[in-house]
């Protein structure tokens, strides 16, 4: 079942990946996104969460921030992570799976708003 949802996961950003910038999502009418390029140098808890993929041999990056529900989150993504949904954080830092019941919701509907790092490890 993990790998199921790593498939996904990894599908659903690799298809934002061939986003163009118009094709990112509108963030007027909703809630301020609190995560930008300086959250992962400045904002604790982002940069830990960051450190721990930055290990050698670790592999592909991708941090993005998603809009789901009128709400914005911080996406780590690394095919290597047996439980993607782990590595997504609201902006207070709580993980979405605690919040989420079906974290296919999530994955099937979250829009990407911005790609913060994308880096090989």
């Amino acid at each position: 079942m993990a790998k199921i949802f790593s498939f996904l996961f990894v599908c659903l950003l690799a298809g934002g990946a061939s986003c163009t910038q118009t094709e990112l999502v509108d963030s007027e009418g909703n809630s301020k996104n609190c995560f930008s390029k300086s959250s992962l140098e400045d904002t604790p808890w982002v940069k830990k969460q960051l450190q721990s993929f930055q290990q050698p041999k670790s592999g592909p990056l991708r941090v993005i921030t998603a809009l789901f529900r009128n709400e914005y989150f911080i996406v780590f993504s690394n095919a290597a992570i047996s439980s993607p949904i782990s590595y997504v954080f609201d902006c207070s830092g709580n993980m979405i799976g605690k919040r989420v019941e079906n974290t296919n919701e999530f994955f099937d509907n979250a829009k990407i708003v911005e790609v913060l790092l994308e880096e090989n490890y």
